[in-house]
């Protein structure tokens, strides 16, 4: 192996490293807010735990979790046009018995909440799942 095939190869190990590296943070940031936001949520401080798990979904667009208690805390403060987004997104992300359980919530907001909201929020949220 020639010098320069050795320097090009430690600086590919170095870049590789270092995108592993920022993966982990981001993994940890976004857990750390969803983590801060489930401690509100179990509270009962439903607006003040929607930002975290706004922030772990940004961080991590793919963390179903987080976008499943989002959609819950919307819930609990009766914004069901706001909770059917990230339910669906949670829906889409997760395996198995999570789906189940964004597909029940789903149900709920139709069949139990349903006859809380005006029929235009009723549309709203039916042509939202539809999407």
């Amino acid at each position: 192996m020639g010098k320069i095939q050795i320097i090009r190869s430690v600086i590919l190990l170095f870049l590789i490293a270092s995108f592993v590296s920022c993966a982990g943070i981001q993994a940890r940031q976004a857990q750390s807010e969803f983590d801060d936001g489930l401690s509100l949520f179990n509270r009962g401080h439903y607006d003040d735990a929607i930002p975290h798990f706004e922030k772990a979904t940004e961080i991590d667009p793919d963390f179903a979790k987080a976008y499943l208690y989002l959609g819950r805390s919307y819930l609990n403060i009766g914004k069901w046009k706001e909770a059917v987004p990230p339910l669906r997104t949670a829906y889409r992300l997760s395996p198995g018995e999570t789906k189940k359980e964004v597909a029940d919530i789903i149900l709920d907001i139709i069949l139990r909440k349903g006859s809380l909201m005006d029929k235009g929020a009723q549309s709203e949220i039916l042509d939202l799942l539809r999407q």
